[in-house]
């Protein structure tokens, strides 16, 4: 127990006078208390000055007895509030210690307990209705059309390895059925007279591994919907650019200035484009395709060259590209299975970024950008972009290709190889 004088500075509205309060100093470290858990709404949301009582429990894994959970479920609402200390924020690593200070006017005293790293958790909205659904009921295709997109990323979020794969195939299964280009069954069924040799030449719709897509779109930005592929809640952290050019005007003409903070040159590249836009809301839009192009190519650098294993330095290399967490855990989520780049995460992967490069150049690029930051020459790049239902051109044979997105899609199927019989 020591006594400092601490300088408080309280302004009243009327008088503005400086308040001092000599309080007594008490630092709490004990091994028998458990430290306090500290969770954070990002949105701002506030449930007791939004008129609600919560109801606040914290959950511990049973067999990992170092797993928490921090659930904060307002009254009179179906969404709650979940903060895990095992992913997100949480897990990543924290290069300072935190504390959480409490101070009592009344009895003046100001009281220092420490709180670890990975109990400062970020409380994210869950619907508690969408979670609850069982996997049975996914694959049964039983749940509301309404709650579709809500239910897949709570799903991909908070959902078991089950719950996640029955979302998978409902997803594919759905994506199917709204494409007009698989051919549906006859709605008066199968004549018995039909000859079963037309029946072997219907193929089975395929699923294609890439980005969130509208086959019957009328414009190539329609095409791939921006939205599914960029969250509103990632935008706001992919302003580095914009920032950057900002704050260092100088900065647009210094290549090396943006190689040395780790920018692909296809993003380098398209500097000039991006000052040159007049109308704010382009710019913006822009500027975030290439800040996530960014994110995606080193996020692709780092897990790529670790296939088939995973890698065990791969917080750490990835720690250098500040990437933001929301956005990193995303990443993970979506692109590595137990913390590998399989095979087929991998071309995922590429597809994203081609599309953005996409949006990037309206729909008619080349390849030459991208193939430097992939390493990859135009022939093994070709195949993704035909996946992706773009037309190559090929100009010359030192020239890069032209690649243009027409609509409506039109997907080139994979050509089969043929074998001589010896």
């Amino acid at each position: 127990m020591t006594e400092n004088e601490l300088s408080m500075n309280t302004m009243s509205r009327k008088k503005k006078k400086r308040k001092k309060l000599k309080v007594e100093m008490e630092f709490l470290e004990t091994e028998d208390h458990m430290a306090p858990i500290v969770g954070y709404f990002p949105s701002g949301y506030d449930p007791v000055a939004a008129g609600a009582d919560p109801e606040v429990n914290v959950f511990r894994n049973k067999r990992r007895n170092k797993r928490l959970e921090l659930v904060v479920r307002p009254s009179d609402s179906n969404v709650e509030f979940v903060g895990r200390n095992y992913v997100g924020e949480a897990a990543a690593m924290q290069p300072c210690t935190q504390a959480l200070g409490v101070l009592d006017k009344e009895t003046q005293t100001l009281k220092i307990i420490p709180i670890a790293f990975n109990k400062i958790l970020r409380l994210e909205p869950r619907v508690m209705n969408a979670i609850r659904e069982s996997p049975e009921a996914v694959e049964a295709g039983v749940i509301n059309e309404k709650d579709e997109h809500d239910l897949g990323d709570l799903a991909t979020l908070y959902g078991t390895k089950r719950h996640r794969n029955a979302i998978k195939k409902w997803r594919s299964t759905r994506a199917q059925q709204d494409d007009p280009l698989v051919p549906k069954p006859l709605e008066g069924g199968t004549n018995d007279n039909l000859d079963d040799r037309a029946s072997k030449d219907i193929k089975e719709p395929l699923f294609r591994n890439i980005p969130p897509y509208d086959s019957s779109a009328l414009t190539p930005e329609d095409a791939y919907p921006l939205h599914k592929i960029i969250s509103k809640g990632e935008r706001i952290y992919l302003n580095d650019i914009l920032e950057t050019l900002e704050s260092m005007p100088k900065a647009s003409h210094d290549p090396e200035y943006w190689a040395n903070n780790h920018y692909p040159s296809f993003v380098v590249n398209r500097l000039h484009k991006l000052i040159k836009i007049q109308d704010e809301a382009k710019k913006k839009k822009l500027a975030c395709i290439l800040s996530y192009i960014t994110h995606l190519i080193n996020f692709w650098k780092v897990a790529a060259p670790a296939r088939p294993k995973a890698n065990p330095n791969f917080m750490e290399a990835m720690f250098k590209y500040k990437v933001p967490q929301v956005v990193f855990q995303k990443f993970m989520t979506m692109f590595l299975d137990s913390n590998v780049l399989s095979s087929e995460k991998n071309e995922l992967l590429i597809c994203y970024i081609l599309v953005l490069t996409l949006f990037a150049d309206d729909f008619h690029t080349n390849s030459a950008d991208i193939e430097r930051d992939l390493a990859m020459d135009r022939t093994s790049l070709r195949p993704y972009f035909q996946q992706l239902g773009c037309e190559v051109r090929k100009v010359a044979n030192f020239v890069p290709s032209e690649i243009v997105l027409s609509v409506p899609l039109v997907f080139v199927e994979p050509k089969k190889r043929r074998y001589r019989r010896h």
